[in-house]
């Protein structure tokens, strides 16, 4: 609920287009890679396959442009109580089901949960890891799973890892200021903090490429 009332107020800032949050946030540091198995009779962890797990708001693909291959993405229906759900991505719906529709099959997570998630869309794939670095990654499954399916007993430790994504109809960094000011809250203690566009953070997993071009 805290989460929703920060989106609710990002987009109130004029030339805000759409806001979502996440706890890991492509081409940025930081992962949570876990294990995942396509049956209940799930093998020990160092015989898995493993996955980067994602939680974030129903407005994430608005935000980030992500394509929805299958199925739909998460809408406020997908909360505590209902069904958990997961997003994943192609080429883990590849890996996971080869050429049967992944749409409508189950995951088994154990360092999430006993009970097996339903996958409801496939999305595309996105360079986590960097624009030159993705293609060599050990681990290039992903999967996504709805903020509000977080237990309250962990959302202290997510709240911790999260990020606010948000696209603009104009210049991102024209807005920050006022971004910045909204998203402060009642108490004004609410910080917005290591911002940057996705531009900057795109160049940035290049820095080692052009520092050795510019050697050469």
């Amino acid at each position: 609920a805290a989460w929703q009332e920060v989106l609710d107020r990002a987009d109130q800032v004029p030339g805000v287009e759409s806001a979502a949050v996440g706890d890991t946030i492509p081409l940025r540091q930081g992962e949570n890679e876990l294990g995942y198995w396509t049956s209940a009779n799930v093998p020990p962890e160092n015989k898995l396959p493993f996955a980067l797990a994602t939680t974030v708001t129903p407005d994430f693909l608005r935000v980030t442009k992500i394509p929805l291959l299958k199925g739909r993405f998460f809408d406020s229906h997908d909360r505590i109580g209902s069904e958990p759900v997961v997003v994943i991505n192609d080429v883990m719906a590849q890996h996971a089901f080869g050429s049967t529709d992944a749409v409508g099959k189950r995951l088994w997570i154990p360092d999430m949960q006993s009970k097996p998630f339903l996958v409801v869309g496939v999305v595309g794939h996105v360079r986590h890891w960097g624009l030159a670095a993705d293609d060599q990654a050990p681990v290039r499954d992903h999967f996504y799973y709805p903020y509000a399916q977080v237990p309250d007993a962990l959302m202290a430790r997510w709240s911790e890892l999260t990020s606010i994504m948000v696209r603009t109809k104009v210049n991102p960094l024209s807005i920050l200021p006022t971004l910045r000011k909204q998203l402060r809250g009642e108490s004004g203690e609410q910080v917005l903090y290591e911002t940057q566009t996705m531009e900057q953070a795109a160049k940035a997993t290049l820095a080692r490429q052009r520092f050795l071009m510019l050697l050469f």
